[in-house]
């Protein structure tokens, strides 16, 4: 995730076939690598949680004497002042449970618009917490999609949820699978890419 050549390669693969497809593909894996950590470097104070990814849009934390509870407030979250006690992996903790708590709510909205769009309906939704995947699935339609994408700008999150509901009706990455989501996002490579940049955020709250 952070700018790292993971090689995934079918049982019985030679170590040899291995080598040879990642050289042929040097140029390609140097120019997505770098990409990668230019995209990183933009959002340094990200990944070191001096600020925080909503919906794209970076947001400063703010500590507040009169908060509550955390709340977003134009280019900032207001934190609890009473806090600052407790410690910063506490903090940070917080700050996690309010990102999962909105992406609860702005994800689900984003499932029943986009499935209303497409008259589809997944058997079931969820948020989950997985470390490689921002979405899936299941053969029984149940879909469910990271909490992280809610760090993420709209359209990108749109993608994701569009892709799940896609697998409804075609559950493999067929040729008609791309085809169906090209007739609702003429753009998803670009979108696909753009995501692809942003997978460091997976590692965020680990």
């Amino acid at each position: 995730m952070h700018g790292e050549l993971i090689v995934r390669a079918p049982l019985g693969l030679s170590e040899k076939q291995i080598f040879k497809f990642v050289k042929a593909k040097e140029q390609w894996i140097t120019a997505q690598k770098k990409r990668v950590l230019q995209t990183q470097f933009l959002y340094k104070s990200v990944l070191t949680y001096h600020s925080f990814l909503y919906l794209g849009k970076e947001v400063l934390p703010i500590v507040c004497s009169k908060a509550k509870k955390i709340t977003l407030t134009g280019d900032n979250i207001i934190i609890p002042s009473k806090w600052a006690s407790l410690g910063e992996e506490k903090v940070l903790k917080k700050i996690e449970n309010w990102f999962r708590d909105e992406a609860k709510i702005i994800i689900m909205e984003r499932v029943i618009y986009v499935g209303a769009k497409l008259n589809l309906s997944p058997t079931e939704f969820s948020t989950n917490n997985s470390k490689v995947k921002w979405g899936s699935c299941s053969r029984s339609s149940k879909i469910a999609i990271n909490w992280r994408a809610v760090m993420l700008p709209p359209q990108i999150l749109d993608y994701i949820v569009i892709h799940e509901f896609c697998h409804i009706l075609e559950f493999s990455h067929s040729k008609h699978f791309w085809g169906l989501v090209a007739t609702i996002l003429p753009n998803w490579k670009e979108l696909r890419l753009q995501l692809k940049n942003l997978n460091w955020l997976l590692d965020l709250f680990r």
